[in-house]
């Protein structure tokens, strides 16, 4: 929770937030892509883009900060539940977060993805929080499109 946090308190409480994505995603790779992950982390390290929502001081007490994230050049032999299961335990039970994930695979279907990328950003676009977006736990393996 935010509610009533001094903007001190937010910078901190973001601050946290990020270094524990940062060890979310260090986890993930880990995880679906083993050692080449850090051996060659343009190639074989998953997209992953985050936006941090509710990093506004505010008076809503129903406001969190959260993550969205949105993930892509995945191992093509992992499926869906797989894929939760592995996000799960590297949010959950490696970087120390609360076990409230919303898990939707929007995969092949367009106008889905699209929505989801509105909703990530919806912070940036209703409120102007252009820090929504967390650009430093936003990986792009720019190799792994390349060679696609």
């Amino acid at each position: 929770m935010t509610y009533g946090l001094t903007a001190m308190q937010m910078e901190g409480a973001i601050a946290k937030a990020k270094r524990d994505c940062r060890h979310f995603r260090n986890c993930l790779n880990s995880r679906l892509y083993g050692p080449r992950a850090r051996r060659k982390p343009q190639l074989f390290q998953p997209l992953i883009i985050a936006t941090l929502e509710g990093s506004l001081v505010t008076s809503d007490p129903h406001l969190t900060l959260h993550y969205n994230f949105s993930f892509g050049n995945l191992p093509s032999e992992l499926s869906d539940a797989e894929l939760y299961g592995e996000v799960r335990d590297c949010w959950v039970n490696k970087a120390g977060q609360r076990d409230d994930i919303c898990f939707q695979s929007v995969a092949g279907n367009t106008s889905a993805a699209q929505g989801w990328i509105g909703y990530s950003l919806k912070e940036a676009q209703a409120r102007g929080n252009t820090e929504v977006w967390d650009f430093e736990n936003t990986q792009i393996p720019y190799d792994a499109f390349a060679a696609g």
